[in-house]
């Protein structure tokens, strides 16, 4: 209980520039946009905000291809949809407060790219960028996904720093790039870049469950393409790749219902939890009526695969593809032109965390001391957490703010949950690293 009066009346005495921050964080567009993104201006705002209770000595703004050995690294994923993945002006920032030394140190982890606003109108604000505060919700994109959970690990260094609290490991906050579409290098980066760190907090979006295991998964494209010139005409057979399409959609529909939907949930998460398989896009012959003047030759879909930690993805790209080749047989169409499935994005690993670390027991003692209820449990979000013990000998957790909508329209993050993630955070930091 040692700090927490003091830890209550920081938050309370800094409240209106914690949120005020987040805001201005948020109005900041940093979309994640391959091959490349849009993350330095919020990385410049972050460094200048850091910059003023953190000396530069212990301020690292780097990127991702200047860390040595990246480019050789077995999990460095270069491309998307046979584009090069471009880092240049796409910095990771990560600062430290230093220890007296000989204890063992955390990292809070948060990434700063968001997915993109897209074209759809928001209702709650119009402006999907607003950052403005309603009903004790903080709204834009990226606030849930993840600014906030970001943001919460550079004030948890402040608190530490201002309360002078006395400890004896480092205690590390990052802002790295590229998580969205499955990215992960800016995550890797920072793994190569402090492999030795004891554990982390990863601040995905959590409702401050203790996300002990997450889901992987890939988004995938499957496309058709008929022989023929397309067009119209009376003297020829015009075969439809729309027809086509439709049987797969079929076929992922069935893989969702009747293979994914069966498969039982690992004990760490609730019964009723189950993998999906999300189809994101149909698209054959343009989209408007316009383009929609003749019978097109090709067509393709996108969708979402998702898996446990324990599934390979060797094991869940045979398992799929079997299925999907004895479930298309039974029609002629697929007997001389098979579709052609890819992976699009890298397959992202599931994690799972060692709850028996001593790190655990500092997270247990801080929800305690803070009159939380520390829920243990499987989060159903796949994300860059598998990076951290692939890469670096460093634990991870997830645990995060709740919100809702992350990736859709009108996104928001609650506040109160906000501020207690940066209690958590400090919390633990004083039990674990003193």
């Amino acid at each position: 209980m040692q700090y927490l009066t003091e830890l209550q009346n920081w938050i309370n005495k800094n409240k209106d520039d914690i949120l005020s921050t987040l805001s201005q964080l948020i109005q900041i567009p940093t979309e994640n946009l391959p091959p490349s993104g849009n993350e330095k201006p919020g990385q410049e705002y972050l460094y200048n905000k850091v910059s003023k209770f953190i000396p530069d000595k212990d301020i690292d703004v780097f990127e991702v291809e200047e860390v040595s050995g990246i480019e050789e690294h077995p999990l460095f994923f270069p491309t998307m949809e046979n584009m090069k993945k471009i880092y240049k002006n796409r910095p990771n920032l990560v600062a430290r407060l230093r220890g007296t030394g000989g204890g063992s140190s955390i990292c809070f982890s948060g990434h700063i790219d968001t997915m993109p606003a897209g074209k759809e109108k928001w209702n709650v604000f119009t402006n999907p960028f607003s950052g403005e505060i309603k009903d004790g919700k903080i709204y834009g994109r990226g606030s849930l996904d993840m600014k906030a959970g970001t943001l919460a690990g550079f004030y948890a260094l402040k608190c530490l720093k201002d309360l002078k609290v006395d400890l004896k490991g480092n205690v590390y906050a990052e802002s790295v790039v590229d998580e969205e579409n499955g990215g992960v290098n800016g995550t890797i980066a920072a793994r190569l870049r402090y492999p030795d760190i004891n554990f982390a907090i990863l601040a995905e979006p959590t409702d401050l469950a203790v996300g002990i295991e997450t889901i992987g998964g890939s988004d995938w494209k499957v496309e058709v393409i008929e022989k023929g010139p397309g067009g119209i005409g009376t003297d020829i057979e015009l075969p439809n790749p729309i027809y086509k399409l439709a049987k797969v959609a079929l076929a992922l529909q069935k893989y969702d219902k009747e293979v994914l939907g069966r498969i039982e949930p690992p004990s760490t998460f609730s019964r009723d939890m189950r993998l999906r398989l999300l189809t994101y896009q149909f698209s054959s012959g343009g989209s408007t009526y316009l383009e929609s003047g003749s019978v097109p030759i090709k067509g393709h879909m996108y969708f979402w695969l998702e898996a446990f930690e324990y599934m390979s993805e060797n094991y869940v790209r045979e398992k799929f593809m079997e299925f999907m080749r004895n479930e298309l047989a039974i029609y002629d169409d697929f007997k001389d032109s098979f579709p052609k499935f890819e992976r699009v994005i890298r397959f992202l690993y599931g994690h799972k965390t060692n709850t028996n670390h001593p790190a655990m027991t500092s997270i247990r003692n801080a929800y305690k001391d803070l009159g939380l209820q520390c829920k243990e449990q499987g989060i159903p979000l796949a994300m860059d957490a598998f990076a951290f013990k692939e890469v670096s000998n460093t634990e991870v957790v997830v645990i995060g703010p709740s919100g809702k909508n992350p990736h859709g329209i009108d996104e928001y993050v609650d506040i109160d949950s906000f501020l207690n993630l940066i209690k958590i955070m400090v919390l633990t930091a004083i039990d674990y690293c003193s």
